[in-house]
C-alpha cells in the first residue's frame, strides 16, 4: 500500500469507472483531467500508461512541473518519443495499433511505418514568430498521426510559471497545442495537475485556449471504494493480517470526511500501527485475533495530525500563489472555517473578515474570488444546500485549526 508515491501494480485500487470513461473519451477527444491534491491523479495516469499498449497506443507519462519555457516543453516531448521507439511499437503492436486507428477512423491502419504528415503552421498574427516554431512544427509533423498517448502531469504548474516569466510565450504555446489538438490526428493528450487549470487560464484571460478538450474532473473515492480499500489492504499491508469490522471502517471514513485515497491510506496505516502498539502494551489482550478497534482509529487520527509534512504543502501553495494582502485574507478565511465543522455561509464569513477588509462590496468580491480558487484546488467545498462552505478534508481542517487559530 503506497502512502505518498503513485500507486502502481497491485497497490493501485479502484477507479474502474474512471479508467473506463477515460479510455472511451480518448477515442474522440483530448482530455483535461483536473483534480485536487492527493486524489490519485498521477496513479491513474500511470495506470493509463501501463494499459495503453493493449489499447493500441504508445504512452508516456511526463511530469512537466520543472519546465518553464516552450522550447523546454518541445524538447521534452521530442525526447519522450524517439522515432526508433515508435517504429518498434508499430511493429510489435501492429494489431492493437490497427484497432486504434480503426476506432478513431482517422488513419489507414495498414501503414506500418511512421505516418506523419506536414502542412502544419502556427498562426501568430502580428506577433513575433518564436524561435522554437520550426522545432514545434517538426515535432507535430512527426507525432500527430502516430498512435501516441501523451500524459502531461502538473501542466498547470508549468503553465503558471511560464505565464509569469513570459506571457507571450505562454500564449504562443497554448495556441500551438490548440492547433495540434484540432488537426485531427491519432495522437492524444491528457492534461492534469493539482492546480486548477481552467481557473488559472481564466485568471489570465486565456479561458478559451483549452475549451476544445473534454473536461473530466476527478472526484474522491465512492463510499464503496473507500470501504473496499480498507477491507483489501488491512489483511495484507502489514506483517500482521489485521481484521476490521464494518462499523470500525465506517467510523474511520467518517473521520476522514472527503474520501481522498491518500488520507484513507494514511489513516489505515496509522491505525495498524496504533493497534500494534496497543497489543504490545497489553499482552493479555493480544492473544486473540488481531483487530483494529475504534480507539486505534482515534489514536491514529491524532498521530496523523501531528505530522506537519503531510499538510504543509497546502499552506506552502497559498504562500507561493497569493499576493500578501490576499494571503492574509485567505489564511484568516480558512482559520474561521476550520473552527466550524458544519461550515459557514458567505455572509457569516464576510462578517468575520470585516476587520481585514472594511469595505463591504469589495470584501464580498475578494472572498468570492478566493473561494473560487480554494474550491478549485481542493481546500473548500462548493456551497451546500444550506449555502454553507466548509473544508473538504477533515484532517486538513483539524490540522489547520490546531496550527493557525
Amino acid at each position: 500500500m503506497k502512502l505518498g508515491n503513485p500507486a502502481t501494480g497491485d497497490d493501485f485500487f479502484g477507479r474502474t469507472q474512471e479508467l473506463s470513461d477515460l479510455w472511451r473519451y480518448l477515442e474522440s477527444d483530448h482530455i483535461r483531467f483536473p483534480g485536487v491534491r492527493r486524489l490519485g491523479k498521477t496513479s491513474i495516469l500511470r495506470r493509463l500508461e501501463s494499459e495503453a499498449a493493449d489499447h493500441g497506443l504508445l504512452a508516456r507519462w511526463l511530469d512537466v512541473s520543472n519546465i518553464d519555457s516552450a522550447p523546454g516543453f518541445i524538447s521534452l516531448l521530442d525526447q519522450a518519443f524517439p522515432e526508433k521507439s515508435i517504429r518498434s511499437f508499430l511493429s510489435d503492436r501492429a494489431q492493437q495499433a490497427g484497432s486504434w486507428f480503426n476506432r478513431i477512423r482517422k488513419i489507414d491502419a495498414t501503414l506500418p511505418d511512421a505516418v506523419g504528415g506536414g502542412g502544419f503552421g502556427i498562426e501568430f498574427g502580428g506577433e513575433t514568430v518564436p524561435e522554437w516554431e520550426k522545432d514545434a512544427g517538426s515535432l507535430h509533423s512527426r507525432l500527430c498521426n502516430q498512435p501516441l498517448l501523451i500524459l502531461l502531469d502538473e501542466f498547470p504548474w508549468m503553465l503558471e510559471k511560464l505565464i509569469q516569466r513570459d506571457r507571450q510565450e505562454a500564449e504562443q504555446l497554448l495556441s500551438w497545442l490548440r492547433i495540434w489538438r484540432q488537426s485531427q490526428g491519432s495522437c492524444r493528450f491528457v492534461f492534469t495537475g493539482s492546480i486548477g487549470l481552467q481557473s488559472l487560464l481564466e485568471r489570465h484571460g486565456l479561458g478559451e485556449t483549452m475549451n476544445d478538450c473534454y473536461p473530466y474532473p476527478l472526484g474522491p473515492y465512492k463510499l464503496s471504494e473507500a470501504r473496499g480499500l480498507w477491507q483489501y489492504f488491512a489483511p495484507i499491508a502489514d506483517k500482521t493480517p489485521w481484521e476490521i469490522a464494518d462499523p470500525v471502517i465506517d467510523y474511520a471514513l467518517g473521520r476522514v470526511g472527503w474520501l481522498s485515497p491518500y488520507f484513507l491510506s494514511l489513516l489505515l496505516d496509522e491505525s495498524m500501527r496504533a493497534a500494534r502498539e496497543r497489543r504490545q502494551e497489553c499482552p493479555a489482550d493480544a492473544t486473540g485475533e488481531a483487530r483494529i478497534e475504534i480507539e486505534d482509529v482515534d489514536d491514529a487520527y491524532e498521530n496523523l495530525l501531528a505530522e506537519r509534512s503531510r499538510f504543509h504543502h497546502w499552506e506552502k501553495r497559498l504562500k507561493s500563489a497569493l499576493e500578501p494582502a490576499d494571503l492574509d485574507l485567505c489564511l484568516s478565511l480558512l482559520s474561521h472555517l476550520s473552527r466550524h465543522a458544519d461550515g459557514l455561509t458567505l455572509p457569516q464569513l464576510s462578517s468575520r473578515l470585516a476587520r481585514r477588509e472594511p469595505e463591504p462590496d469589495l470584501r464580498t468580491r475578494r472572498i468570492q474570488d478566493l473561494l473560487v480558487r480554494l474550491t478549485d484546488e481542493g481546500y473548500t467545498s462548493p456551497p451546500d444546500s444550506n449555502k454553507r462552505i466548509q473544508f473538504l478534508s477533515f484532517p486538513l481542517r483539524d490540522w489547520w485549526n490546531r496550527n493557525h487559530v
